[in-house]
């Protein structure tokens, strides 16, 4: 049995060598994975920590707006870790983790604000998130990446449709700048 060899900063993100002259070209598997299984990390912690803000919202529209909102995050880390690489080689549970120290202090920051910023919060995270599964989307080929072309950009549709609904009941104008610029990780 053959056991792989784990690298430090595995799986590495890059294009597929000599074949493009900018990180605009297609991610080879290992780093299109790799950026998947951080999200589907990353959607299953949103699961909980929105789904935890529910039975403290004020209001039934408020309560079923965040079940709406944790249904989706859970939806999604769906989707992504059925679209994960099944290599023998490449065990799922190696990808499916935290992208790193960055996005672990976004989620606790979020995980611990007040009820009055949550939404507003809320958006700016999930706004960080459908910009980096754009760029992703981009990068993708059509024959290898088919079934995530598919199925992603309709969950995109529903993200950010519920980030314009909050934005039309909280506004636009608020946004922590230590949080902005933390989900900044969500898209390098």
């Amino acid at each position: 049995m053959v056991t792989p060899q784990i690298i430090e900063g595995y799986p590495p993100a890059s294009t597929v060598e000599g074949e493009f002259r900018d990180d605009s070209g297609p991610f080879d598997l290992l780093s299109s994975a790799g950026r998947l299984g951080s999200w589907a990390w990353t959607e299953a912690r949103l699961h909980r920590i929105v789904g935890g803000w529910a039975p403290e919202a004020d209001g039934a529209v408020v309560v079923v707006m965040l079940d709406r909102f944790a249904m989706g995050h859970a939806a999604r880390s769906a989707l992504l870790v059925d679209r994960l690489p099944r290599l023998r080689e490449l065990p799922r549970d190696t990808l499916v983790r935290s992208p790193g120290a960055g996005t672990d202090a976004v989620l606790e920051q979020l995980g611990e604000l007040s009820q009055g910023d949550r939404l507003a919060a809320w958006v700016v995270v999930a706004s960080a998130l459908a910009d980096a599964y754009d760029t992703h989307l981009s990068r993708c080929t059509p024959v290898a990446d088919a079934p995530l072309l598919d199925r992603l950009p309709a969950q995109l549709d529903r993200l950010r449709a519920d980030a314009a609904d909050v934005r039309t009941r909280v506004g636009s104008e608020w946004a922590p700048v230590d949080l902005l610029e933390a989900t900044c990780g969500f898209t390098a």
